[in-house]
């Protein structure tokens, strides 16, 4: 039996991963070769749960930051954890680490072959925005820093743009972005507004204002497979609203392709394991809020959290998947009670 996997991003490294383990005849097949650039933020939400599901990915060499402040509007809110709840990398250093781990195990690398397998694994990565119910757009670099920052810095509703702007550190570097959902307006000038903001508030500073730019899937595809291919990563949508963590979710989802083939088990299997697997985390939101009210809740959240630190640490957890609460009914609370804050 041989498998093609098309796109050798971390999805389709990963299932060439375990594939290759099991002495499974593999040919990984991209456009390019590698190392390459990508644009992504870069950060492994909750490292120590990759860590229990990949246990290789512990030796790439990455920042650990456990401190996050979140601001909307005029408020602010920080939180500092125990735990790292982001390891930050480089994509183009991940990637090659990833994509080497397969090619050590033994799967075969081609650049613009056509595929030869029994059976496909697609994980091309995006594409296009008709292929996914809703979507958005990244703007995103790495800028060379010698500052030595430890604070994520998450900026919701930015120039009222309906989504988040943040700050990642990394070591020598800091990831600077902007994600929002479509249809948005003058995204390049609100980034480099936004760079502008964060010299000027002394957050961080940079030369330039370049960008790569990405788009970015919000809610999975309506099936994860087709009579002889398993759908992958952001090919099949799998990045989480609000928040827009693909990684582990395109990990994930390689290795549940893997274990279908290795099992030998129907492809419809492989869609149920990633929903029970991920699929809370890539449900959108039930109301198609407006950008001021949606501006207006998160101002608030973020309010109630700079005097309730136990809801900023919910909040933060649950951004960075670190625990998986319900935030509805105590925002709620603190919205409904009359002068409770």
């Amino acid at each position: 039996m041989k498998i093609s996997i098309i796109g050798a991003g971390p999805a389709g490294s990963t299932a060439a991963y375990y594939l290759a383990r099991e002495k499974i005849d593999v040919e990984l097949i991209d456009k390019t070769g590698f190392p390459r650039e990508k644009p992504c933020a870069g950060g492994l939400f909750n490292p120590l749960l990759f860590y229990r599901e990949f246990p290789h990915v512990k030796e790439t060499d990455g920042k650990y930051i456990r401190k996050a402040k979140f601001y909307c509007g005029k408020y602010s809110t920080e939180h500092v954890s125990r735990s790292p709840l982001l390891k930050m990398l480089l994509r183009k250093d991940f990637d090659y680490f990833l994509f080497k781990k397969a090619i050590n195990e033994g799967a075969r690398f081609f650049i613009n072959k056509a595929p030869e397998g029994d059976m496909l694994i697609t994980a091309t990565g995006v594409r296009g925005m008709k292929n996914y119910p809703r979507a958005g757009i990244g703007l995103v670099k790495d800028f060379k820093i010698k500052e030595d920052l430890d604070t994520v810095h998450i900026h919701y509703c930015f120039r009222g743009i309906t989504g988040y702007c943040w700050v990642y550190p990394k070591k020598g570097h800091v990831n600077i972005g902007i994600g929002a959902y479509l249809p948005q307006k003058n995204i390049k000038s609100i980034y480099e507004d936004y760079i502008d903001f964060l010299e000027r508030n002394n957050i961080a500073s940079v030369k330039g204002k370049s960008y790569r730019a990405k788009i970015i899937p919000f809610a999975p595809i309506k099936k994860y497979y087709t009579e002889k291919s398993l759908i992958v990563g952001d090919s099949a949508g799998f990045v989480r609203p609000g928040t827009g963590e693909g990684i582990y979710f395109a990990m994930l989802s390689g290795k549940l392709a893997a274990q279908t083939i290795i099992e030998e088990r129907d492809f419809s299997w492989y869609e149920a394991r990633c929903r029970k697997e991920f699929g809370k985390y890539l449900r959108p939101a039930k109301f198609g809020w407006s950008r001021l009210l949606q501006s207006k809740i998160l101002e608030k959240a973020i309010k109630i959290g700079a005097k309730d630190k136990t809801f900023t640490k919910m909040h933060v957890e649950d951004f960075f998947r670190i625990g998986n609460y319900k935030l509805g009914g105590r925002f709620l609370r603190n919205i409904l009670i009359p002068g409770f804050h």
